[in-house]
């Protein structure tokens, strides 16, 4: 980690501001933990920005081994994203990249390699608290500086970079606490229930960890690294657990939250309610700087996993999604919630509601036909959620999506009407097909919350959730090394990919926080006829549009200087 002093005013950064007495005093607010934004693999280079450094071998040793992957360690550093292509100016190339296929090959670091900015935020803070946030705001309304909001750089739409900004780094905003008798602010009229409330940076692996050790249950995604508060939580937030629980916007009860003018505030269905609905489902780093959330929480209950495999072949493929496709419904109704993996031939899924033996017989259908492709199929019981998730994590019950690479993607969500008859079902069946020969890697999200008992009148999430089977994501990468023609090829694949399953669902729409940077028509895809309301609230509360982000609500459009890396 560099602290100011290191480099400001050095030549390796430009200012963001008109002095350096401004990021001096800034710094000094927010109690020293304003820092430059270096790349994360900066320490295997000779060459900054074009300026001589020296290598440091055990930070380099320590990047390299936790480059590609390893979703936790990445997580903890301010520059490393998720999907290194936001962390590069994929328009010009310029980046400080490692080989993410091999981190210890010399060729992407040696002399004359020469690291460069990229899309990496140039300073950022350490937040802390409500004052560090309020002193950002005024700050950025002062010098007009871009401001971004990142928390562990798990975003596939690049909102968390962007070259010359100044960034709020939410990552150490953690706290998790239980309130067995939860009353919303001012909300004497709801009833209490058991609520636990997260700080913006807290992870999914505490947040179980928590859950477990109270005796809870609280529904999350799949990567034990994402903030939890965060676009996950702001743009929906879909779970295995959503089938039954429904998305993660469904259960939050209060916000506490800093809007543009400085204020702290706090949101629920009581006070600002017109903001606590924009912010469940409207999308994260829009309305304002969200601090922690309140949500609901669950008594714990055991699963029955289904975890279904077959030899990877093409035809071995069609056999199972046809089977797969032909019982869907039956198996959203019945609350099954999971991934169905091509590339790796793995379905796994889990279900509260169902005993061992009504799983069993749920799932027949694919148990025989994969067994006798020569797959290992099997019905078990796991006693809590959190024992599931650590074998997910592990690689004993399905594989994790990989990061430390570009993760170029497109994705839709499918509905249950193009299930009803054996047409559509075949039509499905081939447009899958097709969208999965396109891609390098993709995954079927059976986390839609088509079996839960949750009311879509109070949040702003796409109302398509309510009446789809699943969701899919569609993605490419390039190499580290890539040239523009090639990175543009990876982002035209993805949405041909796409393409193929919005040509049969036309009026879907696509999942805001793992969809195409180029979707088409995004406002409708992404909030259907909820955009114009979201738009009125954006305006409300930051008038001036102080957050703006790519495909937000309200955004101001691809001209404007933060948005010059992306292709």
């Amino acid at each position: 980690m560099f602290f100011l002093g290191l480099l400001l005013g050095a030549t390796a950064l430009p200012a963001l501001a008109q002095t350096a007495q401004d990021l001096q005093n800034l710094n000094s607010t927010v109690g020293g933990r304003l820092y430059v934004g270096i790349p994360w693999a900066e320490p295997c280079f000779s060459s900054f920005n074009g300026n001589p450094v020296t290598p440091d071998p055990v930070q380099c040793a320590f990047v390299q081994q936790n480059f590609f992957n390893n979703h936790l360690n990445r997580s903890q550093f301010f520059s490393g994203y998720d999907a290194t292509n936001f962390e590069t100016c994929m328009a010009t190339g310029d980046q400080c990249e490692l080989d993410w296929s091999n981190p210890q090959n010399p060729a992407a670091f040696a002399p004359p390699a020469d690291c460069k900015q990229g899309s990496i935020p140039n300073y950022y803070i350490d937040v802390r608290n409500a004052s560090d946030v309020i002193a950002a705001l005024k700050f950025v309304n002062s010098t007009g500086v871009t401001l971004v909001i990142k928390n562990t750089g798990h975003d596939f739409k690049g909102r968390s970079s962007a070259p010359g900004a100044l960034a709020l780094w939410m990552h150490n905003m953690k706290s998790l606490v239980h309130v067995p008798n939860f009353v919303p602010d001012s909300c004497s009229n709801i009833a209490p229930q058991s609520a636990v409330t997260y700080g913006a940076g807290s992870q999914f692996a505490e947040i179980y960890q928590f859950a477990y050790d109270n005796n809870l249950t609280l529904i999350g995604g799949s990567d034990q690294s994402v903030g939890a508060a965060g676009g996950w939580h702001q743009g929906g937030g879909h779970s295995p657990l959503s089938p039954t629980l429904g998305l993660g916007a469904d259960r939050a009860l209060e916000y506490k939250i800093v809007t543009t003018d400085g204020v702290l505030r706090t949101a629920n269905a009581c006070q600002n309610s017109d903001l606590f609905w924009a912010l469940r489902g409207g999308g994260g780093g829009t309305f304002g700087i969200v601090l922690s959330v309140t949500v609901q929480a669950s008594e714990p209950k055991s699963y029955r996993v289904a975890n279904i495999n077959w030899p990877v072949s093409p035809d071995n493929l069609r056999q199972v999604l046809a089977v797969y496709l032909d019982n869907a419904t039956t198996f959203a109704t019945q609350g099954w919630g999971g991934y169905f993996t091509p590339s790796e031939g793995n379905l796994i899924v889990i279900n509260s509601q169902l005993s061992t033996a009504q799983a069993q017989q749920s799932m027949q259908a694919l148990l025989s036909l994969t067994q006798s492709l020569g797959g290992v199929s099997t019905i078990t019981e796991v006693p809590t959620f959190f024992d599931w998730f650590n074998e997910w994590v592990e690689g004993k019950a399905g594989v994790q999506d990989s990061i430390g690479l570009p993760i170029v993607m497109g994705s839709r969500i499918i509905p249950q009407a193009n299930h009803a008859t054996a047409a559509g079902r075949a039509q499905v069946l081939e447009a899958l097909l097709n969208a999965f020969n396109s891609t390098s890697f993709a995954q079927m999200c059976l986390t839609a919350p088509y079996a839960a008992n949750q009311s879509d009148a109070d949040t702003s999430t796409n109302p398509i959730w309510r009446t789809a089977l699943y969701h899919v994501i569609l993605v490419n990468d390039y190499e580290y090394n890539a040239t523009l023609a090639e990175r543009q090829a990876a982002y035209t694949a993805s949405s041909t990919a796409a393409n193929f399953l919005r040509n049969i669902t036309v009026n879907g729409g696509a999942y805001v926080n793992e969809a195409d940077v180029h979707e088409p028509n995004f406002e409708y895809s992404f909030w259907n006829s909820k955009y114009e309301r979201l738009l009125e609230i954006k305006n409300k509360y930051d008038p001036s549009h102080i957050l703006d982000c790519w495909h937000c609500i309200g955004w101001k459009g691809a001209s404007f200087p933060q948005y010059k890396c992306y292709i």
